[in-house]
């Protein structure tokens, strides 16, 4: 028996450096599958790929920036959609309206969002939070849907607003064409990753976390609880209406639609799916979510009962989503646990 008892461990043992050398390799190869992606799209000929890849890289650039403020703070805010849908609105009467540039628009209504967010977050976060921010959160995007949808003489009404503009060339590269546009949206993509990296591996960073995991306790470490939270709000809402920005050019058409609190469940479900506060989870969560009916020709109006079964499917058997359950295989391969 004791013979059998050693012999165990040193038949484990060869296996366990080499799963931890695919550990090590597997995000460099994620990495490297994310870039053949993206740049799958620009090298083709087909139009529909092209379409295809300029709606997951936008959908991908929201959901990444709402995991700032719901996977890095652990803030339920129910207004993403809505900052989305200003971005949009606002940049497109920026253009249509006052002629201003499309490159200027875009900082200009990222600043006007910033700064609503601030009127918004600040109170809610600073008095309340929980279950009443989501309320509040909640309150204000149907307000600002209902606003869009009955100021007929700006915004068109209900009916929607056509938007005949192409962002100006940038850096002497045109946008114009159905593959420019496709390279804004990777654009808008590769900023929110950027920033999201940026800010998971910064000293704000690892404050938001703290604030997500005892906010008690990050306050004793001198972490400013409410600074923190607000300005994770006030990022989210900003990027998420860079990405409205490019919506509205690249769609032609914008409708209040875009604000409704239904769309942002939406993407809750993505992230949650792919992997709330993780870097890759909002990438999974939307191949997962978008990608796959689209592939498969599933109308728009079974996606969301797909994303309610899958959902379920994650929350019974992965409840850290897809690229929590990833993580947590390579940091086990990496402690030298080959089961």
């Amino acid at each position: 028996m004791s013979a059998t008892i050693e012999s165990a461990p040193v038949a484990a043992m060869p296996d366990a450096p080499m799963k931890a050398r695919i550990a090590d390799a597997i995000p460099w190869l994620g990495w490297i599958l994310f870039a053949v992606l993206i740049a799958v799209p620009m090298m083709g000929s087909s139009r529909y790929l092209v379409y295809l890849g300029t709606l997951l890289a936008l959908q991908a650039a929201l959901v990444t920036s709402l995991n700032i403020v719901m996977g890095y703070a652990g803030q339920f805010a129910m207004s993403h959609s809505a900052f989305y849908g200003f971005g949009a609105y606002a940049s497109a009467l920026l253009v249509t309206s006052l002629g201003v540039n499309f490159w200027l628009a875009v900082p200009l209504a990222m600043l006007a969002a910033g700064a609503l967010a601030v009127v918004v977050g600040y109170p809610a976060l600073r008095y309340t939070g929980g279950v009443h921010l989501a309320l509040i959160t909640f309150a204000f995007g149907e307000l600002a849907r209902l606003v869009i949808a009955n100021w007929h003489s700006v915004t068109g009404g209900p009916m929607g607003m056509r938007v005949m503009y192409a962002p100006g060339s940038f850096f002497g590269v045109s946008l114009a064409s159905a593959k420019g546009l496709y390279g804004l949206a990777a654009g808008m993509l590769l900023v929110c990753l950027c920033i999201s990296i940026l800010i998971r591996r910064s000293r704000f960073g690892r404050g938001l976390i703290a604030v997500r995991e005892d906010e008690t306790l990050a306050s004793f470490l001198g972490v400013n609880v409410v600074g923190y939270k607000v300005a994770a709000y006030v990022v989210s809402s900003m990027l998420a209406a860079m990405v409205g920005c490019a919506y509205a050019p690249i769609m032609n058409f914008i409708s209040p639609e875009m604000l409704s609190a239904q769309e942002t469940i939406s993407l809750i479900g993505v992230l949650m799916v792919g992997g709330i506060g993780t870097v890759a989870g909002p990438i999974l969560g939307t191949l997962v979510f978008f990608g796959i009916p689209e592939a498969l020709r599933v109308a728009r109006l079974f996606r969301l009962v797909v994303l309610g079964v899958v959902i379920v499917l994650v929350v019974l058997f992965m409840p850290k989503g897809i690229a929590g359950v990833l993580r947590a295989r390579m940091d086990r391969w990496k402690r030298g646990v080959v089961a």
